[in-house]
Parts: C-alpha cells; sequence; structure tokens
C-alpha cells in the first residue's frame, strides 16, 4: 500500500503519534536523522509507558534527503526552532495534494508553515500529552491525557487519520473551533512551562503548592485577556479551568521546555512566548509576567 502519513520529528509528540496510528492499521513513514534514523532502522521504535516497553518494527523511515516526494498528509512534529530550515528542505518535496499538520506548542510553528506554503495547505494540530525521550528513538510516555484536535474544515483528507487514532484508543477530534482550542492549551501551557521551569517540580508538586498555584492562575489569567482581545472567547475563570487541565496529567510529567532549560539545550521560548507577545502588543494587553518570562528565558 502507498504511503499515505509522513512524521517528520520522532520525539514525544512523533512517538506518540506514530505508535498509535502503527497500532490503528495507519503505519506512517518517520522521516527522521542521525542517531534516531539509525536506531528506527536497526532497532525500531521503542514505546515506555508505566515501565512497559512496546517495540515497534520494522518500520518505514527515511532521511528527508533520500525523499522524492512527501506523502499526502505531513504530520510535522519538530521543535518550532528547527522549522526554517526544514521549510527549505521541504519545499521541492510537495505536490498539489500534500497538507501539513503543524503540532507544536504555540502558534509559532503553524505561523510559519502557513505563511511559506499557504493557509489551504496547513491544518493546526492541538495535541496535549506528557512525554519525553529517553534516548533516540526510545520514547517515554505519560499516561493520562493523550487527545489531538484537528480542524473540521478538512474532514474529508483526515477523517481516517482521526478514525485510526481512536481505534487505538486515543482522544482525536474534528473540530470547528481549532484556534481556540490551540488558545486553551496555551491557557494551561504557558503557565506549566513558566512555573514548572522555576520550580524545578513536576507538575504533581506544582499542583500541591498554594503559592505555585497563584502564580499559575495569574499567567493563565494574562493569557486569556490576550486571546479575549484577538476575539477568542475563554473562559470566566481561566485560573480554575488552566490548574483543571493540569489535573488530569501524570504527576510525574515535567514540560518539555522546562527539560530544555534545566539541561541548557535549545528551547522555544520564542515559539511558546513570543506570538502572544506579539498579539498583546498589537491589541494594547499588558501582561507583565509573560513578558518577563520571555525576556529572561530567551537569553538563554
Amino acid at each position: 500500500m502507498d504511503n499515505n502519513v509522513d512524521i517528520i520529528g520522532i520525539g514525544g509528540a512523533g512517538g506518540l503519534l506514530a505508535s498509535t496510528l502503527i497500532r490503528g492499521n495507519l503505519p506512517p513513514r518517520i522521516i527522521a536523522r542521525g542517531a534516531t534514523l539509525s536506531r528506527l532502522r536497526d532497532t525500531g521504535l521503542t514505546i515506555v509507558t508505566e515501565r512497559h516497553r512496546s517495540l515497534f518494527a520494522p518500520l518505514s523511515c527515511s532521511a528527508l534527503e533520500e525523499l522524492q516526494a512527501l506523502a499526502p498528509i505531513v504530520c510535522i512534529a519538530t521543535k518550532s526552532y528547527d522549522i526554517p530550515t526544514l521549510l527549505e528542505a521541504l519545499t521541492p518535496k510537495i505536490s498539489d495534494e500534500t497538507l501539513f499538520i503543524v503540532i507544536q506548542n504555540g502558534f509559532a510553528a503553524y505561523d510559519m508553515v502557513s505563511s511559506t506554503f499557504g493557509h489551504d495547505r496547513t491544518a493546526m494540530g492541538v495535541l496535549y500529552i506528557g512525554a519525553q525521550i529517553i534516548s533516540p528513538a526510545v520514547i517515554d510516555i505519560k499516561p493520562g491525557i493523550a487527545q489531538l484536535f484537528l480542524p473540521s474544515t478538512y474532514h474529508r483528507r483526515l477523517e481516517h487519520l482521526v478514525d485510526a487514532l481512536e481505534n487505538s484508543g486515543m482522544e482525536a477530534a474534528l473540530v470547528d473551533d481549532i484556534e481556540r482550542r490551540m488558545w486553551m492549551k496555551q491557557l494551561f501551557l504557558v503557565p506549566f512551562a513558566i512555573v514548572n521551569t522555576e520550580m524545578r517540580e513536576p507538575i504533581g508538586k506544582v499542583r500541591e503548592d498554594t503559592a505555585a498555584r497563584l502564580r499559575w492562575g495569574k499567567i493563565a489569567t494574562e493569557m486569556a485577556a490576550i486571546a479575549s482581545a484577538c476575539g477568542v472567547s475563554m473562559p470566566e475563570d481561566p485560573a480554575a479551568a488552566s490548574l483543571a487541565v493540569a489535573e488530569r496529567f501524570d504527576p510525574q510529567a515535567d514540560a518539555s521546555f522546562a527539560r530544555d532549560i534545566w539541561a541548557n539545550r535549545p528551547h522555544e521560548a520564542d515559539a511558546l512566548f513570543g506570538p502572544p507577545l506579539q498579539r498583546a502588543a498589537a491589541h494594547g494587553v499588558p501582561c507583565p509576567l509573560l513578558q518577563e518570562a520571555y525576556e529572561r528565558y530567551s537569553k538563554l
């Protein structure tokens, strides 16, 4: 059968999607590089959940430069800071039927991909997951929340992908309010990233700390004010709504942003905090806590 789905990037998001699609009888082609590609070819993809290991092999996998053409559906699951270079490499490999699903934290990656290839071939994906890379092609997926929302605009083209994910037990849906869904994710993710990074404690400890919850809620309130100024409806109590999502995560989960900061790795401060701040400035919305975090971490 011809390949129908490509996944670019096998971190937490890519690993979850790839393994779930395999279980749902829609095996993707995985596009990777370096040690990750070598491991995928030699051993396969390993998913660890609560100390149980599942090995997915053999796999369809390739380096991007080896491909002549992309699949009709391309899930981009790399870090946002890799997007500009990636877009240059993707350009000669797209066709009239290529549809990109952009699965990153925040609006930056979607903005970049859609400005390059057009809104008509770029779908925003909103993914909730607790996961991290243990080693190349070995992904630890935390139990608890695993959701993917995609725009109903592309119902005809994405229905089979959503069906495959749901058949494997993942919550997936085509929705008509994808931009609001992304803002709702940012309502949770931005406070989580900032407070988790500062405390150096997993989400379970953050949830139990009174001062941390208060700070979390204030950041969530800033994010809701920006979204509202952009014409997107937000909960009446954004702090409570944001913390309610936190309750659904495994207590040991950390934000990928926090792990990158702690390890002195490249991080997504610009991508995560920059677009909301740009929108806040355009609408005259004050957000001192978000601005403080951006200034602190974007310099690292």
